[in-house]
This record gives C-alpha cells, structure tokens and sequence, in this order.
C-alpha cells in the first residue's frame, strides 16, 4: 500500500526535493564548493596582503584570483555557448577562449608588477608587519587547498594519457560530460561499454587536472607559511629578503600555469592548425582517399579547444560518385577528430584529370569577376609559383 507521503503535495516536493539534490551533487557540487571557498579567501589573501605589506601573501592571492576567474569565465562561457546570435554563425562558441585570453593578459600584468615591486623591495628592503597574522592567513590557506584536495582525491592518481589538462578546460569538459550524462539518460540512449568508457576516462582526466591544479595553489600557501615564521621566529638580518624572494618564486608559478593558456588561447583565436596534427601527412592522405583526384585550398583550424572545423576543395571525376566520395572523405576527416568538414567538390573529365590539361591549383569555381580585388579577396589569394613551403594542392593519378 502506497504511504500517504507519495501522494498530492508531498510527492510533488519530493519529486522536487529529489531533482535538487541530483542537481547540487557530484562533480558540480564540489566545483561550486571550491569556486566559493576560493573566492572568500582571495579576498582575506588581498586585504591582508596589502595590510601587512606581505608581497608574498599578494602574489598568493592573485594565485587564487588565476583560479576563480577560470572557474567564473568557464562557467559562464558555458551557460553561453549554445547560445544563438544572428551576428555570429558559431554563436558564442569562442567565449571561454577569449575569456581565457582576457584572463591570461590580465595575470600577466599581475605578475609584471609583483615582479617590479619584488625587484623594488631587493634594492630597499620595506619592514614586514603583523607576521602572526600572515602565518594565520598563510594556515587558513592550505587547509582550503587540502579540502580542495579531498574534495578531489580519488582523481590524484597516475594517468597514462599524455594530453595536458588545463584547469578550466578540465572545469569545461566536466560540464560537458554531466549535460551528456543527462541528455543519456533522458533519452534513454543505448551507449557501447567503448563509449561510456571514454567518457569515464575524460571526466576522471579533467578531475585530475583540477586536483594537480589545487596541489599548485597547497605550495603558495606553504610559502606563505614559511615567509611568516622567518620574519616572525628569527632574528636573521637578511628575513625581508626573503618575502620579495618568495613572492617571485609565486610569480614563476602563475607564470608556469599562464603561458600554457596564453599561448593556445593566441593560437586558437589565430586559427592554426592544432598542434598535435601535421597538416602535410593529413593533406598526402587525404589525396589518397578513394575517389579524390586532386585538393587545394585545405584548412584545418580550432574554434574552440575540443572542436576542430576542415575545409577543402576537392576534385572529384563526376557527379554521379560524389556521394561516395564525400563520405570517404569525412570517415577520413572522423578518423583523423575532425567532425565539421566542409567539401566543396569539382568535377572535370578523367582525360583532364590524367594529362594534367588543368592546373590543379585552379579552382573550378570562381567568381564570375575574374579581375584582381576579387582574387585577393579569396582565403588563399591568388596562385603563386612560390608557396612559402606549404602544400597548396595535391592530386594523385589512378
């Protein structure tokens, strides 16, 4: 017999109750959980830092302040993302990217002035104040990044999976995998034990690299730590060198966690090939494909960092293989990780294709203005004899 509890009002909060705390659990609840944890103590780190005159307790903050705009930009840049604008066919594709650009010039200039300010304090050594305190900060401060640690510890381990893991596109792919995980379920999807294999295995990796992250912050507040009790405990005459020396190994930290995300955030905005794909031995294949007779005007660029978009021109025999054509051509793109490709295919005689009558540089399809401003307004501009050592097209004679 069904309890009374199960039935009119009380189901429907139970049913409410039960949906919020799915909601509130797992692998977001501990990131919302550190994400607040870590935003009240940059504040405690920054106001006591420039109370005290600690260089060394600023620099900490500002390592925690790398932190919480990871966690904020990627979470927004998340709700953002499948977001529709009429003046952005990717819609908002691209926040968490320039977010993380804004991000990175940001700490940069951070570091830029921790490091003015550290070299100041060698040449006039300014006196420290109220070291208890910074000690009492400095301690708070490593227990929050040992419960950061707990929160993520079973995720600590050794992985054999060579790819980096940045903090917030590991906090990104988190989301990613709990929308999935729901979307699975909602819809009831058979998934191959293959599939829900890898997905384990990107969630546990992206946990990883949020812990390894959390371990890097444990270090600054140990520095902070051991600055205190020096100009505290000891009569050293050389003890308020030691914190402008302190905040600059803080400064190498952020700067070692920065440049990594500088650095791909630059490249995927400039839209480079990624790093781990070499766009001659792709381009050599896939002139291989069953069906290609020849391609040029290849691109392969990010829009994000887990996306990868293709475009090619390719030179097919008729109409009438096409299809298959395309097909093999996007097996070949799939097996390569890439999953938006766009063809645009060209159709001339085999006879043509064979004596080379047609220069495989051309282009099939052009606009009808042939004159000069069109032709520099094309992606590759026009056909030179000299390529700067790129391959601008390949063609295979069967």
């Amino acid at each position: 017999m069904p309890s009374g509890l199960d039935q009119g009002p009380n189901k429907e909060t139970n049913k409410f109750m039960k949906e919020a705390m799915g909601r509130y659990t797992g692998k977001k609840c501990r990131l919302i959980t550190m994400l607040s944890m870590t935003s009240l103590f940059f504040l405690i780190e920054i106001l006591v830092g420039y109370g005290t005159n600690s260089m060394a307790l600023i620099a900490d903050s500002f390592h925690m302040l790398n932190d919480v705009t990871a966690l904020v930009i990627t979470m927004l840049s998340i709700k953002m993302a499948p977001k529709k604008w009429s003046k952005n066919t990717y819609g908002f594709a691209r926040a968490e990217v320039l977010g993380a650009l804004i991000n990175a010039v940001f700490l940069a200039a951070l570091c830029f002035s921790i490091t003015v300010e550290a070299i100041k304090r060698f040449i006039e050594a300014e006196e420290i104040s109220e070291p208890k305190l910074i000690l009492v900060v400095g301690a708070i401060g490593l227990v929050v990044n040992i419960l950061g640690m707990c929160l993520f510890h079973e995720h600590g381990g050794h992985s054999n999976n060579s790819k980096k893991v940045t903090f917030s596109s590991a906090v990104s792919n988190l989301e990613d995998d709990e929308a999935q995980n729901s979307f699975i379920k909602s819809e009831n999807i058979m998934m191959t034990t293959n599939d829900s294999n890898n997905l384990r295995s990107s969630s546990n990796l992206n946990m990883r690299g949020i812990f390894l992250h959390v371990m890097a912050d444990a270090l600054g507040s140990v520095v902070v730590v051991i600055s205190a009790l020096v100009v505290w405990l000891t009569e050293w005459e050389y003890k308020f060198y030691l914190d402008p020396a302190l905040s600059l190994m803080l400064v190498f930290i952020i700067a070692h966690s920065l440049w990594p995300l500088l650095r791909d955030s630059s490249l995927i905005l400039l839209q480079t090939v990624p790093t781990n794909m070499k766009l001659e031995v792709i381009q050599e294949n896939l002139a291989k494909v069953d069906g290609v007779l020849s391609i040029h005007e290849f691109h392969l660029w990010q829009l994000t960092d887990e996306r990868i978009i293709a475009s090619v021109h390719i030179r097919c025999r008729d109409i009438s293989e096409f299809m298959t054509t395309a097909q093999n051509v996007t097996t070949f793109f799939h097996n390569e990780g890439v999953h938006s490709v766009t063809i645009q295919p060209e159709f001339n005689d085999l006879t043509k294709a064979m004596t080379h009558e047609t220069s495989v540089n051309e282009c099939l399809l052009r606009c009808p203005n042939t004159g000069v401003s069109c032709t520099q307004a094309t992606c590759c501009g026009p056909v030179t004899s000299e390529t700067n050592g790129e391959v601008k097209s390949l063609t295979v004679v069967r």
